[in-house]
């Protein structure tokens, strides 16, 4: 899964606002401009030490400015664009996905070397997720007008629209052996829960039910780790575990927080309310450490 960095959250995982100085100088932190405070977003250092980050015209305003320093050249770049942008970093590129006003978005894609705009697609519907494997670009969207759940797969300098289903939202991307794994979560209440198993051409394979509503998904060795988020009541507890081969399924219980980093070894989650850093360990399945952080 791609690193990933936003201005702000959606409604089901919403996350606060940082302040950053003109020039990135300490990336991450929380950074005030001499003069005046000014809102940007978090921001991302890539793997070429290139920061990216934006800042929103106005309150409200769906328009932003996209900045980018360039680390080799010693240059700040800014380019104009529409909706709130979500930062994605992959190995050949950066992309911008900006979220537009729910009914269009659009997805930029930037090298990293010498940092400057590939391409620039429209996608229609409500961004949920990108994700990449080799030079395939998978994004997954719902459209409300339609109740629509869409992938959007690039490939080849062509989009392609994979029409999913209805009554939820593609919530999470993860490409595992050749085959595309797609989190799908109620967009209200109830059903349907479950996992989509597509190949690279967009094509169902199979599909698995689930007992929670899945908000991300990540790769544990041979199975797929799912973390709960109910989109209509903000509730997640638990964890589930699929075996990719067998469909096996095993539901864990956690404590209510947020997923801060999953590794093969361990996932990190963090309670904000009660400042608490959890570690839950993938082979004893269990939480193996707790402490405060400030």
């Amino acid at each position: 899964m791609a690193k990933m960095y936003k201005l702000s959250s959606r409604a089901a995982d919403k996350t606060g606002l940082v302040y950053a100085s003109q020039i990135p100088a300490n990336a991450g932190s929380v950074v005030k401009n001499a003069d005046e405070q000014e809102l940007f977003s978090e921001i991302l250092m890539d793997s070429h030490k290139n920061y990216w980050f934006a800042k929103q015209s106005e309150e409200g305003s769906l328009s932003y400015k996209l900045f980018i320093f360039d680390h080799h050249k010693g240059v700040l770049k800014s380019h104009p664009i529409q909706g709130q942008p979500n930062f994605y970093e992959f190995d050949s590129c950066v992309v911008v996905a900006c979220e537009g006003d729910g009914s269009k978005g659009s997805v930029l894609v930037f090298s990293k070397n010498e940092p400057e705009l590939i391409k620039e697609w429209k996608v229609n519907g409500f961004l949920w997720e990108v994700e990449m494997e080799g030079d395939n670009l998978f994004i997954s969207t719902y459209i409300a007008e339609e109740n629509q759940a869409v992938l959007y797969i690039i490939a080849d300098g062509k989009k392609k629209r994979v029409n999913l289903g209805s009554n939820f939202a593609p919530t999470d991307i993860l490409c595992v052996n050749g085959r595309i794994h797609i989190s799908c979560a109620p967009v209200l209440s109830g059903d349907p829960k479950k996992i989509m198993v597509l190949n690279c051409k967009g094509k169902l394979v199979s599909e698995h039910k689930l007992s929670i509503s899945p908000r991300t998904i990540y790769q544990v060795g041979d199975e797929i780790m799912i973390y709960e988020l109910d989109l209509a009541t903000g509730k997640s507890e638990k964890i589930v575990y699929l075996n990719i081969e067998t469909g096996e399924q095993k539901e864990h219980t956690i404590p209510h927080s947020q997923v801060v980093e999953c590794t093969g070894q361990s996932l990190s989650l963090i309670q904000p309310d009660s400042n608490t850093l959890f570690t839950w360990d993938h082979s004893n399945r269990k939480i193996v450490e707790s402490r405060k952080v400030i």
